[in-house]
């Protein structure tokens, strides 16, 4: 599921016409990450952002331009910060008693 998510969201940040849309699903992700995994949900956050930046730039170094190549780049490398936040977020809040 994680990989799947991750893909997707390489997909998003590459087609996407705003930041706040690609990072919207970003931390969408991650709280799902932290949902599921409460005790370990920074693991599947750190695997989603090498995810993101390593197809970001495997897209890139294949040919395929993003719609708006700063602000994509900037969202991929930028993704470390919400994703990690919020699968801490969520881990923290809902953690098993």
């Amino acid at each position: 599921m994680c990989l799947s998510l991750s893909v997707c969201a390489v997909t998003i940040i590459h087609f996407s016409k705003s930041i706040y849309i690609s990072l919207l699903f970003i931390v969408l992700f991650s709280l799902v990450y932290g949902l599921l995994e409460p005790k370990k949900g920074w693991i599947l956050a750190f695997i989603q952002i090498a995810i993101i930046i390593t197809g970001y730039w495997v897209l890139q170094l294949a040919g395929y331009q993003a719609l708006k190549p700063d602000e994509a780049v900037f969202v991929s490398h930028v993704s470390f910060f919400p994703s990690l936040a919020a699968s801490f977020l969520t881990s923290f809040l809902f953690k098993p008693s």
